[in-house]
């Protein structure tokens, strides 16, 4: 069950780093059709080996993606919301301010390791 563990893990890192590379939205969907899956059999078998469900764990990703942007680049905020695979900057704003409990800006201040005054 752990090398199934690790496969999908793996599978889904690399599917949010292909989207971000693509700006393209995250979709579990589109995740299903890269590892020739129905989204059924899917969230079946992801559910079973690494114990969350598909959109959670590839959401978790993105939000962790997000804050270290946030913490360790000047990059705008529209910008990393587009590299993390999020559809538009709202979606990314209401998503990490219900993970997180701040918005991204308000996270920036209080976590960023990079001068707040250049913005890239």
């Amino acid at each position: 069950m752990q090398d199934g563990k690790a496969f999908w893990l793996a599978e889904a890192a690399s599917y949010v780093a292909d989207c971000g590379r693509k700006a393209s939205c995250v979709r579990a969907s589109e995740f299903a059709n890269r590892v020739n899956r129905t989204p059924v059999q899917l969230a079946r078998e992801f559910q079973a080996s690494v114990g969350r469900r598909v959109r959670d764990h590839l959401h978790a990703l993105q939000i962790e993606q997000a804050k270290e942007l946030l913490r360790t680049t000047p990059r705008a905020t529209a910008r990393i919301a587009a590299e993390c695979g999020f559809g538009t900057a709202r979606s990314f704003y209401r998503a990490f301010r219900r993970c997180t409990g701040l918005s991204p800006t308000d996270y920036r201040k209080e976590m960023s390791l990079v001068r707040p005054d250049v913005r890239q």
